[in-house]
């Protein structure tokens, strides 16, 4: 027996509750109440907040219990609670401001608690005993099987003609009721088979709902409008828990129960298992005796067996139906994946496709725990690179793909390899047909999701964009030769001619001759700046034809055109530094650079008397003028040292630190155009007493290094 005394088979194993509220602190707390009440068979009560846990659990549960109030806010998911719940039954366990008329007309609620009452946690425990039993969610215990043949037969004896009438139909209709499957036919034909048995026509079945027995089915003489629910309290309670029928010879004159139907005089009741009650009424009193209620005693007993066999199977049909939909979406899930593996394999196999005959250099990489390596490159890379494939396998990434001028972004480089990030990256790197810009793109494969243990993988492509890097200098070039005539049409040509135009009118005036001579002079300077527009516009000063040229060759006959003073000229490195370049035009550089450095040499030290000493009679150290090779270009730097020899190392200037040479003061606009005529980059460095003018991005036309 149970702490309560119900049967063994009802307390066989806990129920499991679901408590539904609004915040873990209530729903904790309503579930320790809950489940800490000694009455019923043990229980063990799960705090929910989440209307998705609901729907994952509620299958597994005996009951739900809904712990707000559906007019508030916390309240509002009521409806989707109820669609949660599926079959399982759920008990609103609310305030009294949400009465149970509303409840009742809420499909998807099978009980109702107030939960402002004294004992309401008790009165929850008993509500949620009533619709399991109703809902036929009573823990898994020993199968009965149905009694009622045996029953009826030993009560078909020694009875009355018309009470073993009624036991022999009842008997006849047994194997029509354990052929069963429905439940609600099940009822139908417990309440047609015993109207016809007693050749009574008021009679029905009624079940628990919200704390009352509300009519399920009835015979076509009772209108369920005509009867009146009854209520579980009071003596149908305790039928219902005794398995004992109720006879009530006269209802007018017995206080136990309130007449169901206005012409009732007499009542019959019986429990039908543990889920509600067959009334029997008669309109004359004393219409039953005692053998008619151990008859249909049995036969509800007979029907209760039924019942708990159709709700077993009910059960095992949906957790069949369950673990059958589990292994739908299961078989589903693996036919996706296989799907999945085989695109992922088709786009693998076209990105390995797609790498052997890409045109241009490219690397196919794959990570290493966590590092980039090199598993491949195409012909185009070798051809392009001159490197041996097998030297680079297996390498990092970083060692040699990567080229020199991008170390300080190797570690953002390694990040977005292993990130599988598609990105683009700008480098120079030495190619067969020396120094080329390359423009890197980063090309991940897609990553498969069934290899816990994949590592990105995919492409670094090489696109040489030398020649429209250089186009577009050319066209910057080009415009800026074209803003500057622009400015010097603006500033320089108009002023003249307005001067000119002045003067003459004052000399019609006056008949002055020395305004003629302002007019002259207006004009001079006229022509000083058509003659620098024209230098500046003319053809020959884009580059029409290239030749290697020898870099301290070239700056050495600069510096002969060059008023030098006392400067010395020192060419840096053993060997030259050979060059494709416009021979006239990349002297004229020279010329323009070395008077510029020579000038500044002058200034900073005062202005010489042009012997290389000071106006004041002290002698200074000559400057030093270097000319040297770097990886990419060429450098002309000055210092004044006392001690410089041409051994010694020369101020070679320092990437980071140089800054364009464009509005740095040095008319270096010709030097520019030339610059940017060949493709190339010309910065300015600056340290103290010294100075340096680099050029970067110049094609070398050396057979050996620099």
């Amino acid at each position: 027996m149970s702490r309560d005394g119900t049967p063994p088979s009802a307390t066989s194993r806990p129920r499991t509750v679901l408590y539904v509220a609004d915040t873990e602190r209530a729903a904790s707390d309503g579930a320790a109440a809950l489940e800490a009440v000694e009455s019923g068979p043990a229980r063990s009560v799960h705090a929910v907040t989440t209307v998705e846990r609901v729907r994952n659990w509620a299958a597994e549960a005996d009951c739900v219990v809904f712990a707000e109030t559906p007019t508030t806010a916390a309240g509002a998911t009521l409806l989707e609670v109820v669609d949660a719940c599926g079959e399982t039954p759920l008990v609103l366990f609310t305030e009294s401001s949400y009465a149970p008329t509303a409840a009742r007309s809420t499909d998807g609620i099978d009980g109702y608690v107030r939960r402002d009452t004294d004992d309401a946690v008790s009165h929850l425990a008993d509500e949620i005993e009533w619709v399991c039993a109703v809902a036929g969610t009573v823990a898994d215990g020993p199968e009965r099987e149905p009694e009622s043949e045996p029953d009826a037969i030993a009560l078909a004896g020694d009875r009355a003609p018309s009470t073993d009438r009624a036991a022999e139909r009842l008997l006849e209709a047994v194997p029509e009721l354990a052929a069963c499957r429905d439940r609600d036919r099940l009822f139908e034909l417990v309440v047609e088979t015993v109207a016809d048995a007693l050749e009574r026509d008021r009679c029905w079945l009624s079940t628990v709902n919200f704390g009352t027995f509300e009519p399920r089915v009835t015979t076509s003489a009772v209108g369920t409008d005509e009867l009146s629910p009854l209520p579980r309290e009071g003596p149908l309670e305790g039928i219902l828990q005794s398995g004992e029928a109720l006879r009530i010879d006269d209802l007018a004159a017995d206080d136990r129960l309130a007449a169901p139907l206005a012409d009732a005089a007499s009542l019959c009741c019986v429990p039908v298992g543990d889920v509600g009650l067959l009334c029997v009424a008669a309109a004359e009193p004393d219409a039953f005796d005692e053998a008619d209620c151990e008859v249909l005693s049995a036969w509800c007993r007979a029907a209760g067996a039924v019942r708990e066999r159709i709700d077993d199977e009910t059960g095992r049909r949906r957790e069949r139906d369950r673990l059958e939909n589990q292994r739908d979406r299961f078989r589903s899930e693996r036919d996706r994946l296989a799907e999945e593996r085989d695109r992922l394999e088709d786009e693998r196999d076209r990105f390995r496709a797609l790498f052997a005959n890409v045109p241009e250099p490219t690397v196919r990489y794959e990570t290493d725990d966590g590092q980039p390596v090199i598993r491949d490159v195409n012909a185009a890379f070798h051809e392009v690179f001159d490197v041996d494939p097998e030297s680079i396998t297996g390498t990092p990434v970083g060692e040699d793909a990567v080229p020199p001028g991008l170390e300080h972004r190797q570690t953002a480089l390694a990040d977005a390899l292993r990130s599988g990030e598609r990105r683009q990256l700008v480098s120079r790197r030495e190619s067969v047909e020396g120094v080329r810009e390359f423009l890197l793109t980063l090309v991940p494969v897609e990553p498969d999701p069934e290899r816990d243990d994949h590592n990105p993988e995919g492409l670094i492509v090489y696109s040489d964009v030398t020649a429209a890097n250089r186009t577009e200098r050319e066209l910057a070039a080009a415009r800026a030769r074209l803003e500057t005539i622009t400015d010097l049409v603006d500033d320089d040509v108009r002023t003249p001619l307005n001067v000119a135009r002045g003067y003459l009118e004052l000399a019609a005036e006056t008949g002055d001759p020395d305004h003629f001579a302002e007019v002259d002079e207006a004009q001079e300077l006229l022509r000083e700046r058509i003659d620098e527009l024209a230098a500046i516009a003319r053809e020959d000063d884009v580059l029409v034809e290239t030749e290697p040229v020898a870099v301290h060759d070239v700056a050495r006959r600069a510096w002969v055109a060059v008023d030098t003073g006392d400067a010395r000229l020192v060419t840096q490195a053993p060997n030259d530094r050979v060059l494709e370049a416009d021979k006239a035009r990349l002297r004229e550089l020279f010329e323009h650079v070395l008077a510029a450095v020579i000038d500044e040499t002058a200034e900073s030290e005062g202005g010489t008397d042009g012997g290389g000493g000071r106006d004041d009679g002290t002698s200074e150290t000559p400057p030093v003028v270097t000319v040297g090779a770097t990886d990419d270009g060429f450098y002309v730097a000055r210092r004044a040292s006392e001690d410089a020899d041409e051994g010694s190392p020369a101020t070679e200037p320092v990437p980071g630190q140089l800054a364009a040479a464009d509005g740095t003061g040095y008319g270096l606009g010709t030097v520019e155009r030339i610059a940017d005529a060949h493709g190339w980059d010309v910065g300015v460095a600056e340290d103290g007493d010294r100075i340096a003018f680099a050029f970067r991005g110049v094609d070398s036309a050396d057979d050996g290094p620099a």
